[in-house]
């Protein structure tokens, strides 16, 4: 049976009374929602400072918030919960060991907020994890759901931060999950859960859901005590959901205030987990077993793959003008991915084709429309010069109709010269 911590129940119970007192007389357009904070721990004693820290941290009102942490170790950590002087924990121990689904079931038992969110005992949570969670859920009300696909985890014996994901809209890693509390009446975690939790819960995939911002959601550190061995993660990596990221652990932990949680995860925690014996995995046999069984079943399904592949015979490649060649599975994965590659150039291309068309078009179109206006025009000016031309025309034809001819009145020319005689010539005589 659990035991509840009384007294960080009523601390808790006090802090949320003085929050809502000073709160009473202030006028308020949106009362924040209240917030579960879910943790589950087993044997987890050297992250517990640091996880204490993460949540101190948090920018979202404390007076807001309820920690729910459900200690299932034989190592409790009772004693630390009682010095921590976080008002907000409601702690409560469980006698014998659990699984993972079974826990976080449990968890919700007791949680009173409207949004759960998860933080997990050995991870980094920025200090806007909640707050960012509470934002999205309010402004996606149709999700029910929210957590993020791609998540980052730092590989210390390598020193590289390796980016999973995304895999997909509606999928998420547990431990970034924050959701209405009105998702519970759907659905559970499975009982026998020990690892990859999510599947079930979600129900395949299909619950209303809405993606986080990764930088504001979780940092998850690769160390000796991982449930699950994060390093065999490395050994065949999928191109597409694995890969090396150019951030670094001060893209995430990069406050002033943060700095002793980065010693811890860089500097403290190998030493700590070495002589830690109640934290190794080898104390979560049900893990173990689990971890296993899905390692088995895996290997199974290639055997299966295989053989299938084998019943069909082999791949053969026929290319023209070339002799057959035949095709191993590795070989076939590199040609479909070449052939991807190309068909991506090609579609580029063709996008680049279609809009250089998309532009010509629009050129011929416009000129066209110039070639009118400039028709337009020409026939305006052809028709002023016209007008001119009959204008001069009629100008010229009035000015020959104003010259007079010369009348005759068939008189006497005289002729008057001062050196010689006047002479009177006749014409008529003539």
């Amino acid at each position: 049976m659990p035991k509840n911590n009384k007294n960080a129940h009523n601390k808790h119970a006090q802090g949320r009374g003085q929050g809502h007192g000073q709160a009473h007389g202030q006028a308020k357009k949106h009362e924040l929602p209240m917030v579960s904070v879910c943790t589950p721990t087993f044997n987890r004693r050297p992250f517990i400072q640091n996880m204490f820290q993460c949540f101190r941290n948090q920018d979202y009102p404390k007076h807001r918030i309820e920690w729910i942490i459900v200690d299932d170790g034989t190592d409790k950590i009772r004693d630390l919960v009682e010095a921590s002087n976080i008002p907000q924990i409601r702690y409560f121990e469980v006698a014998e060991k659990m699984t993972l689904g079974a826990k976080r079931n449990y968890m919700h038992k007791f949680a009173r907020g409207s949004i759960i969110v998860y933080m997990d005992d050995d991870d980094y949570y920025p200090p806007d994890r909640v707050s960012h969670a509470v934002e999205v859920l309010e402004k996606n009300p149709s999700a029910l759901c929210a957590g993020s696909s791609e998540i980052y985890i730092y590989f210390k014996h390598i020193s590289k931060m390796i980016q999973c994901g995304p895999y997909g809209p509606n999928h998420a890693t547990a431990g970034t999950f924050a959701f209405k509390s009105k998702l519970l009446e759907i659905t559970r975690y499975e009982e026998h859960a020990a690892v990859a939790e999510e599947r079930a819960f979600l129900k395949d995939y299909t619950i209303p859901f809405v993606q986080l911002d990764p930088m504001k959601s979780i940092l998850v550190f690769s160390h000796e005590h991982n449930t699950f061995d994060k390093r065999k993660m490395l050994e065949n990596p999928h191109p597409d959901y694995l890969k090396e990221s150019p951030k670094t652990v001060e893209s995430f932990i990069k406050k002033p205030n943060e700095k002793a949680i980065r010693d811890f995860f860089m500097l403290e925690i190998d030493k700590l987990l070495e002589n830690y014996e109640p934290g190794h995995p080898k104390m979560k046999p049900d893990v173990l077993k689990q971890i296993k069984e899905i390692e088995e079943k895996r290997d199974q399904m290639i055997k299966e793959e295989m053989a299938k592949q084998q019943a069909n015979g082999p791949i053969v490649l026929q290319r023209p003008g070339e002799s057959p060649i035949q095709l191993t599975q590795v070989q076939v994965v590199e040609l479909m991915q070449q052939q991807q590659q190309q068909l991506g150039i090609q579609q580029q291309q063709l996008q680049s084709f279609s809009k250089r068309s998309t532009e010509l078009e629009i050129m011929v179109t416009n000129l066209q429309k110039q070639l009118i206006e400039k028709t337009r025009s020409l026939q305006l000016l052809q028709k002023e010069l016209n007008a001119s031309k009959a204008e001069v025309t009629s100008l010229k034809e009035q000015s020959v109709s104003a010259v007079k001819p010369v009348e005759s009145n068939d008189k006497p020319f005289f002729f008057a010269s001062k050196l010689a005689p006047e002479v009177i010539i006749d014409v008529n005589a003539v």
